[in-house]
């Protein structure tokens, strides 16, 4: 039997404790997930001022960290606590968290409303130094450095071209994953020195990108192994139109590029035991999801009419969610037989737009600005179908969680999605849910009217729903296909003990 691994996640966002999206979601779960299979693993994060406020049984790990800098060492604090969910487990995962008040101490994760603080390419620099030294204060070093996004992008660089740092890191093998190529951590050139990184990556072939200093960069360059959230996005991000300039250099490294779809945390989203949803149900009884769809009526002050499809979302409002297709086509939908119900957050003229859509049409689409997270629950249990008409999407979670809930997802074909959800087909019963094609307003008009077709034939709609509740994306499923990556890529590392 293989020994059980040392797995050291370095992330910016961890939920719950700190998240903007997928990235904390991903990072508050797969942990469990690789511990639950017996393996050693731990969380580093920054100690932000939210976890300040959070009201966590912190406890002090470490209160002398000495983390170099090229701008001068600066003195951390490291604090711990279990991840929520494993405190009672016989191999709790610990978190830490770095505390420098001068660079943590702040209201935001990575800006305020007006835009990103000046300083995050030191915060990072100063936070991927921390990490590495939090690190070898571990009384048994790490066999896999698990790095999440841009934030942390230097740190394969620095284990790679900087093996002074510790005799040890020549054995640790490093995987970098990708959640959205979108955010790269990009700066202005003199972000570069301040790194400590040696003249010479500061070149194409390095970490130099057009001109500035690039963190998702190092990553992609210099990490043993990339992951990025699904199949198919691993795919779509060596092409020119995901691949946001990058395209280039993870071609390059294709062969180390595995992608491997997110789970499901069922602990958190399942009807069975969801206290936020009004009743609780499963697929041998959907009596409960009747209730749910009931009191979701209620609270959009919707007429108790269980015969007419409500579509939820919930989304940012931008177009990479795919708004703009739900803008052109809305006035068409809206005259259909069907209500909506939108939950999110983003551009303002789409917030203006449905506020106004609200107003004119209260008895046929619900809307509700910001983020509710029992709203959320609600939303998923209550509606019949989901909509998430993403023009890229790395994964997505939300599909998931409706698979789950009987709540028929309507999706665009890309990245996550295409991986999790399959078309339909009435003639043969099988699939779970209704995918389209083309970016446009008219392929999700066409996907709407067929669900509405299906919805109609309540014995098609039944085992649709029996079809999607039966899936399973547990995190278990991901972890071992992350453990089977981590093993291949230490099989060529020296030995570490």
């Amino acid at each position: 039997m293989d020994e059980p691994l040392r797995i050291l996640f370095v992330s910016a966002e961890v939920a719950p404790f700190a998240k903007t999206g997928g990235l904390g979601d991903v990072v508050g779960a797969l942990p469990k997930a690789l511990a639950a299979l017996g393996h050693d693993v731990r969380v580093v994060m920054p100690m932000y001022q939210t976890v300040r406020e959070g009201d966590f049984p912190l406890a002090e790990a470490f209160g002398d960290l000495q983390v170099p800098l090229v701008v001068g060492n600066r003195s951390a604090r490291a604090w711990q606590t279990p991840l929520p969910g494993t405190e009672t487990d016989t191999n709790p995962v610990t978190v830490y968290f770095l505390e420098q008040d001068e660079f943590f101490a702040r209201p935001g994760l990575y800006g305020t409303q007006d835009g990103d603080y000046p300083d995050n390419a030191i915060r990072f620099t100063f936070f991927c130094r921390a990490a590495l030294t939090l690190a070898a204060r571990f009384s048994a070093f790490p066999h896999i450095v698990h790095c999440h996004d841009w934030q942390t992008g230097l740190i394969p660089a620095y284990l790679r071209v900087l093996p002074w740092l510790d005799a040890r890191l020549a054995s640790v093998a490093t995987v970098f994953t990708v959640h959205n190529l979108a955010y790269q951590g990009v700066f202005p050139a003199w972000a570069f020195p301040l790194s400590g990184l040696p003249p010479q990556l500061f070149q194409p072939d390095g970490v130099e990108f057009y001109g500035s200093m690039s963190f998702m960069k190092a990553g992609l360059q210099y990490a043993d192994g990339l992951t990025t959230v699904s199949p198919s996005y691993a795919e779509e991000i060596c092409t020119p139109d995901l691949g946001f300039r990058l395209d280039g250099v993870l071609r390059a490294r294709r062969n180390a590029l595995t992608g491997i779809l997110n789970g499901a945390d069922y602990a958190v989203w399942s009807p069975e035991s969801d206290p936020a949803i009004a009743a609780r149900y499963d697929a041998t009884d959907l009596t409960g999801k009747v209730a749910c769809k009931k009191s979701l009526l209620q609270t959009f002050n919707f007429p108790q009419d269980l015969d007419t499809p409500v579509i939820g979302m919930i989304s940012r409002l931008v177009d990479q969610k795919g708004f703009d297709l739900v803008a052109a086509a809305l006035d068409r939908l809206l005259a259909l037989n069907v209500r909506f119900v939108i939950l999110g957050s983003g551009y303002a003229p789409y917030e203006e737009y449905l506020t106004r859509l609200r107003t004119t049409f209260p008895e046929k689409i619900g809307v509700r600005l910001g983020f509710d997270d029992a709203l959320a629950h609600q939303i998923e249990a209550g509606s019949d179908c989901f909509l998430m008409p993403s023009r890229y999407e790395p994964c997505g979670l939300n599909q998931l969680y409706s698979l789950r809930y009987g709540t028929i997802p309507i999706v665009r074909a890309t990245g996550g999605l295409r991986d999790s959800v399959e078309p339909f087909d009435s003639a043969t019963g099988q699939g779970t849910g209704f995918v389209f094609e083309e970016a446009s307003g008219d392929a999700l008009l066409a996907a709407v009217n067929e669900a509405l077709t299906v919805f109609a034939d309540r014995a098609a709609w039944q085992r649709l729903m029996q079809n999607a509740m039966a899936q399973d994306f547990s995190w278990e499923r991901s972890a071992t296909r992350y453990v089977e990556r981590y093993r291949q890529l230490l099989a060529a590392k020296p030995r570490l003990s």
